[in-house]
């Protein structure tokens, strides 16, 4: 039995989408008869979340974290060191486990120097992996919408037939935290749509900007369900003929159950990645939140609202891109 050791982070500040995506990834190892451990910072909701799919864990230390995950390997016994974070670690560190314990090492969607000496590196089809620096590297780099990591309920509803709306149903979110609060403002442009619609608004535990949201729906003109800390996203997003949503690991959930997006972006390396989606023809990308009106993001919505052909061609094309077997697919690979 080989044995996987994941190392992530999550927090209110930077959100969920590491965890949520080495989750997925750890799921398809363990199908494969591995033995999974997360290596992660000492926050009470993720720990509850790694605990629910009863995953050992080595939580982190208040010492030095490069120290911390050298002895986090060894404790683990890994073969598998699986990465997905964005905390500095050093090439140097990547070396010295590398020789010392004869451990392969897996990272994913990374910009940081660190990759040059991983083993496999895998990104969904971004424009930034072309742009960097590879000199160095010997290991094997996969870039593609097969890659993209994804959880398994999104493949339950992938094939299944869209609901028949009577009224539409505009799926928004930003995120388990919304550390920039981008669903009030979403919520706000969406006063101005003058169609008959249902926003589902799906916020997380960490939600960071409740009291603001909460005002402006109190002016609302439109009818809305808030979902919090939700565990049937797949669901509700298949619900929905199109979404309003931040740029991340949403964006290629909803694409996997065929729901159009129109995306905001917390940085300009999110609106590049997100570019790549609209390239592709299954997404509107506004680019940065903070240079965006909502005078913008209620013109887009229009446009999806007032053509039915348009969502339906923009469903099957990023269903055709993404299977959801990205997870399945690295595991086989690393394996």
């Amino acid at each position: 039995m080989k044995k996987v050791l994941f190392r992530c982070n999550a927090s209110r500040a930077i959100g969920f989408g590491h965890l949520v995506r080495c989750l997925a990834l750890a799921y398809a190892f363990k199908k494969r008869n591995c033995q999974i451990t997360f290596a992660v910072n000492k926050n009470l909701k993720a720990i509850k979340l790694i605990q629910k799919e009863q995953y050992s864990i080595i939580k982190k230390e208040e010492k030095n974290c490069k120290q911390w995950l050298i002895e986090a390997v060894e404790k683990s016994q890994a073969d598998i060191l699986v990465l997905d974070i964005r905390d500095g670690l050093d090439k140097e560190t990547l070396i010295e486990i590398k020789q010392k314990f004869n451990i392969k090492i897996v990272s994913i969607d990374d910009p940081q120097d660190k990759r040059l000496v991983c083993d496999y590196v895998f990104y969904p089809p971004v424009f930034q992996v072309r742009h960097l620096s590879w000199e160095g590297f010997k290991g094997k780099l996969y870039s593609g919408f097969e890659w993209v990591i994804l959880r398994d309920q999104f493949l339950q509803y992938k094939n299944k037939p869209k609901p028949s709306n009577k009224k539409l149903k505009i799926f928004v979110a930003a995120g388990a935290s919304d550390p920039k609060c981008i669903t009030p403002l979403i919520a706000e442009a969406l006063n101005n749509l003058n169609v008959e619609f249902e926003a589902l608004i799906v916020i997380g535990a960490l939600f960071s900007c409740k009291k603001n949201l909460d005002m402006i729906l109190k002016k609302a003109n439109y009818d809305y369900k808030v979902f919090q800390n939700v565990d049937n996203m797949a669901e509700i997003m298949h619900m929905c003929d199109f979404a309003i949503c931040s740029f991340g690991t949403s964006a290629y959930e909803l694409a996997c159950v065929g729901v159009p997006a129109i995306y905001l972006c917390i940085s300009k390396d999110h609106s590049l990645s997100a570019s790549m989606l609209e390239k592709s023809g299954f997404a509107i990308n506004l680019g940065e939140y903070d240079k965006v009106n909502l005078e913008e993001i209620t013109k887009a919505a229009l446009k999806l609202s007032k053509n039915a052909d348009l969502r339906y061609k923009m469903a099957q094309t990023a269903k055709d891109c993404i299977d959801g077997l990205g997870a399945f697919r690295i595991a086989k690979e690393v394996l």
